[in-house]
């Protein structure tokens, strides 16, 4: 996409598609039809214990954490991130989250418009619980997603 294709965008509160991507509850608030391909923005919700395995791909990501708290894994970092922390991902490191308080509410940032394509078949495709790992991976393995 190139940047003529971007639009403005305003999503109210609760507003934005809603995608189910496994525990996890996740809502549009910038596609990359959106942003012109440059970026996309998600809010993600998600109980306790909830987050991927090791996982890497070629784009940036970063979380702004609203309310609860994550453990995160960035390559041999090891993080604990509460309401107010920021983590970044660079591309291609292998990376990781943990859900520790009882619900947690972040703020993601791709640096690429490949996320939301990736929620979009879990949330068509998958359900929860899903019907195998197997079933994941395939999914993620379409959108660049690599297990680490």
């Amino acid at each position: 996409m190139n940047q003529s294709n971007a639009s403005s965008v305003f999503v109210d509160a609760g507003g934005g598609r809603k995608l189910q991507v496994l525990a996890d509850q996740i809502r549009v608030l910038a596609s990359g039809a959106d942003t012109g391909g440059k970026y996309e923005v998600f809010e993600l919700t998600g109980p306790k214990d909830s987050g991927p395995p090791p996982h890497l791909h070629p784009w940036d990501e970063a979380f702004f954490i609203v309310e609860g708290e994550i453990d995160a894994h960035i390559g041999d970092q090891a993080v604990h991130a509460a309401a107010g922390s920021f983590v970044r991902v660079p591309a291609n490191t292998a990376h990781s989250f943990r859900i520790t308080s009882p619900s947690a509410k972040f703020v993601v940032l791709t640096t690429e418009a490949r996320t939301s394509a990736f929620f979009e078949a879990m949330d068509r495709e998958i359900g929860f619980p899903p019907p195998s790992m197997e079933a994941v991976l395939k999914v993620a393995e379409r959108q660049g997603i690599r297990l680490a």
